[in-house]
């Protein structure tokens, strides 16, 4: 029995031993997929992760090739551009500033934005680097020069431009018609803004700064490379072609003499056209010029006003002209019988050969230089930098305002004693203009006065009375009853 009993209590024993490594092996086996699913979801979680992080390295890295996306204002095409338009490229990326260049020291194709007329043989010549905007996406070039009128250009970006990650162009952009300049450079003048009248012909200087002259035209001075005087028939003026300046040229002031024209132009040069009998366009003969085909635009010489110099303003008299310089000098040229041209004698300046090179400049007086000029029948007057005014030239009448009638600026000496003209007590001068044989100045107090041959009350002092030929009269002097 008890034997029996033995039995019993080992095999309950057993059991309970083999339940429980069965219960522990099921947690183990529990454990075991726990640690694997945590496995899994580190393995998920860091192939995640690191697929995360794989995939934002790659969004910072632009390979996106840049794009021309517009060129305006001179878009494909386009007709009637003014000859003064920039030309503006836009890109569909910010662009590095340092690959956007262009030609802006002559006319050879270099830059990788380029503007050509003639297929990229020769380019435009721009007046600086492309000036960038709209966060370095749009780029504006400025022409050195205006556009040719009635000409067509086309616009070539090349694959040297570069956006801010480096990337290049994928292919050169080219418009394929390009834009096409106004036929006329006068076709949007509307109105003027200055005019100057010569003995029978007038000028305009146009809102685009074109320049249109008519009326009698003998010697060329209409500047229309004919002699057909334009204005004395019907229809005319509505078909009167703007003077031809040359290429890209425009105007910013015009003079008229006695049968020349002046004119100073967009690039501080100036040119003459018309009757040339005494060297007075300034280009060393006395060939007329705007008389004949072709004589005109950039086959008429631009004026020699010495090494480096150029003009601020200009003036013209019956047979002489002059010009304010941008150093304040003043220099004529052309007849000088009576000393007009200020250079103390009576040699005629701009008819022979090398000439314009050696004019000199007119001494105004130690330390003086000049703020206007302007240039009369055979006398010549300036307005100093204080603001006084000093005359030469012809002077039998008293024009040149010293209280004589003596000549000045025909001798050895005379210009460096040259008197200031006495315009009253206190009294300085703001401008002058020039007759015949009488000048005028308006003063600093907005008064006018007037002095010299005075026989059709010119002077405008209820008189015929000449003044300033005699001493003591410029003291004297009325102003003008306004």
């Amino acid at each position: 029995m008890n034997k029996v009993l033995y039995i019993i209590l080992i095999s309950l024993f057993s059991f309970i031993v083999i339940s429980c490594s069965s219960s522990s092996d099921g947690g183990s086996s529990t454990t075991s997929t726990d640690n694997t699913t945590s496995t899994s979801d580190d393995s998920s979680d860091d192939s995640s992760d690191n697929s995360t992080s794989t995939s934002d390295n790659s969004s910072t890295t632009d390979t996106t090739a840049p794009t021309v996306t517009s060129v305006s204002t001179t878009a494909d095409n386009q007709s009637s551009v003014s000859i003064t338009d920039n030309i503006i490229v836009t890109f569909s990326e910010a662009m590095d500033t340092t690959y956007v260049t262009t030609s802006t020291s002559d006319t050879n194709c270099s830059g990788t934005i380029r503007v050509s007329s003639d297929n990229f043989s020769s380019c435009v010549r721009m007046s600086s680097e492309p000036a960038s905007s709209n966060s370095n996406m749009t780029f504006t070039l400025d022409p050195h020069d205006n556009l040719t009128v009635g000409t067509t250009y086309k616009t070539r970006v090349t694959t040297g431009v570069k956006d801010t990650a480096g990337n290049s162009m994928s292919s050169q952009y080219e418009t394929s018609s390009g834009f096409t300049t106004s036929s006329s450079s006068s076709s949007s003048a509307s109105s003027a803004t200055a005019i100057a009248s010569g003995k029978y012909h007038n000028c305009a200087l146009l809102d685009n700064a074109s320049v249109k002259c008519w009326g009698k035209n003998a010697y060329g001075q209409l500047g229309i490379d004919n002699t057909t005087q334009m204005g004395d028939n019907t229809g005319e003026m509505a078909v009167l072609p703007t003077v031809n300046l040359g290429t890209g040229r425009t105007a910013t002031a015009t003079a008229a003499g006695y049968y020349h024209n002046c004119a100073l132009l967009d690039n501080a040069s100036v040119k003459c056209w018309g009757y040339n009998n005494r060297g007075q366009l300034g280009i060393d003969n006395t060939t007329k010029m705007g008389d004949d085909s072709g004589e005109m635009g950039d086959n008429l010489p631009i004026v020699d006003l010495g090494t480096g110099r150029t003009a601020t303003a200009i003036a013209a008299g019956i047979y002489h002209s002059c010009a304010l310089l941008d150093n304040a000098s003043v220099k004529c040229w052309g007849y000088n019988n009576v000393g007009q041209l200020g250079i103390n004698n009576t040699t005629n300046m701009g008819d022979n050969s090398g000439e314009m090179a050696v004019l000199p400049s007119i001494d105004l007086g130690t330390g003086r230089t000049a703020t206007a000029i302007e240039a009369g029948g055979y006398h010549s007057c300036a307005v100093l930098d204080n603001a006084s005014v000093k005359c030469w030239g012809y002077n039998n009448y008293g024009g040149l305002g010293i209280g004589n009638r003596t000549q000045m600026g025909d001798n050895t000496g005379e210009m460096a004693v040259l008197p200031s003209i006495d315009l009253g007590a206190g009294r300085t001068a703001t401008a002058i203009d020039v007759g015949h044989y009488h000048s005028c100045a308006v003063l600093d107090n907005a008064s006018v006065k007037c002095w010299g041959v005075n026989g059709n009350g010119q002077l405008g002092i209820d008189n015929t009375t000449n003044m300033g030929d005699g001493s003591g009269e410029m003291a004297v002097l009325p102003s003008i009853d306004l």
